[in-house]
C-alpha cells in the first residue's frame, strides 16, 4: 500500500499552509491533492489500509516521499486526534511540527475565531477568564486558547505512539525567518539536499523576507496583547516553553520575552 512516509502537524496560525506549499515544490515530495483529510481523525477509519488513506497516493509516482496533513490539525489534544489513530496506520512514519510561540498563537487564535464568527465573547480576557475559571472546557468547546497550546500534554500523547526520533519539532519563529535557515533541520530529517528547500515557494512569503498571511485574510489587525495578559500567559506557558526547550536541548530566542 502507498502511505504516508511523513505527517506534518502542529496546529492553525504555525504555517502548515506554507510549510506544505514548500515541500510540495520538492521532486522528491508528493503531497496529495487533497492535503488536508480526516484518514486518522475518525474512528470507522482505523483499518491500516482504507481505500480512502490509498486513493490518496495513487498518483505517487518516482517520489521518495508521500506526506499526509490531517485536516484538524494534530496538536489540538486527545479529544480531537488520537496518536494512535495514525500509529495504526502509519508506524514508521516521520512525524512533523511546527510549533510557535504559545502565547503569541493563543492570541492569533483567538483573534482568527473571532473574524470566523467561531468566538462568542467579544475580548482575549474574557475568553481566558472563561477558562481559567472551568466555565469552558476542551470536553464541551474548541474555544479553549489555553488548552491548546499547552504543548507538553499534547505532544506527549504522541511520544506514547512513537519515538522520539521519529518526531521533529520546527519552531515557527526560526524557519520562517530566512536569516536563520531554519529549514535545514527539516531537509536533515528528511535526508534531503542542503538548501533544497526554499521559502519563496510559500505564497504568502515576499521577497523582502516577510511572510504576509494576513495580506488577503478576513482579520483585521489586532491590537497588541496588552502586557498584563502577556504576564499572566508568559506564567500559564513557561512550562510547555521549558518542556519544548528541553526538547530541542537549547533556548529558543524568539519565544524569550521580557515582561
Amino acid at each position: 500500500m502507498k502511505q504516508p512516509d511523513f505527517i506534518i502537524g502542529g496546529a492553525t496560525r504555525s504555517g502548515i499552509t506554507a510549510l506544505s506549499q514548500i515541500l510540495e515544490h520538492h521532486p522528491q515530495i508528493f503531497i496529495p491533492q487533497r492535503k488536508e483529510h480526516q484518514f486518522f481523525h475518525q474512528k470507522n477509519l482505523l483499518d491500516p489500509t482504507p481505500s480512502t488513506c490509498r486513493i490518496q497516493f495513487e498518483d505517487a509516482v518516482n517520489v521518495e516521499y508521500k506526506t499526509q496533513i490531517p485536516k484538524d490539525r494534530v496538536l489540538h489534544g486527545e479529544h480531537e486526534y488520537d496518536p494512535t489513530r495514525a500509529y495504526s496506520g502509519c508506524p514508521h512514519a516521520k512525524i512533523i511540527f511546527t510549533l510557535r510561540d504559545p502565547v503569541e498563537r493563543a492570541y492569533a487564535q483567538f483573534n482568527h475565531a473571532l473574524a470566523e464568527k467561531k468566538e462568542t465573547v467579544k475580548t482575549f480576557d474574557h475568553a481566558i477568564e472563561l477558562e481559567l475559571s472551568s466555565l469552558r472546557s476542551p470536553d464541551t468547546t474548541g474555544q479553549c486558547w489555553i488548552y491548546k497550546n499547552q504543548y507538553q500534554t499534547h505532544l506527549e500523547h504522541w511520544f506514547s505512539s512513537y519515538s522520539q526520533d521519529q518526531v521533529l519539532i520546527l519552531i515557527y519563529e526560526e524557519w520562517t525567518n530566512p536569516a536563520q535557515k531554519g529549514l535545514r533541520p527539516l531537509e536533515t530529517f528528511l535526508g534531503l539536499q542542503q538548501d533544497s528547500l526554499s521559502l519563496e515557494e510559500a505564497e504568502s512569503f515576499d521577497p523582502q523576507g516577510r511572510f504576509l498571511s494576513e495580506k488577503n485574510s478576513k482579520i483585521k489587525k489586532y491590537a497588541p496583547l496588552s502586557s498584563s495578559t502577556r504576564a499572566q500567559l508568559e506564567e500559564i506557558f513557561s512550562i510547555d516553553k521549558t518542556y519544548i526547550s528541553n526538547l530541542l536541548g537549547r533556548e529558543i530566542k524568539p519565544w524569550m520575552h521580557k515582561i
